[in-house]
């Protein structure tokens, strides 16, 4: 499980995370989901592929959308 959190007012389209592993991660939870607000919403939280090369000190990085003030967990299937 990774969990990334957006502190800040600035959304993020394409924001990059490290990853422990390669591979599919999925957004598990995302607190900018409409469901929990109609003002929510404005900023896609997506699954991302992970691949090799080191970032944040893990093996592995891909690319998330990040809306301001949220937060994403993602997980692999396994």
């Amino acid at each position: 499980m990774v969990v990334v959190a957006n502190f800040a007012d600035r959304a993020h389209e394409a924001y990059t995370v490290g990853f422990p592993r390669s591979g599919r991660w999925r957004v598990r939870a995302n607190t900018d989901w409409v469901g929990y607000d109609p003002s929510f919403g404005r900023q896609h939280g997506y699954d991302t592929d992970a691949r090799p090369g080191v970032w944040d000190g893990l093996p592995c990085h891909g690319d998330i959308g990040l809306a301001p003030y949220s937060v994403l967990i993602l997980s692999q299937d396994e």
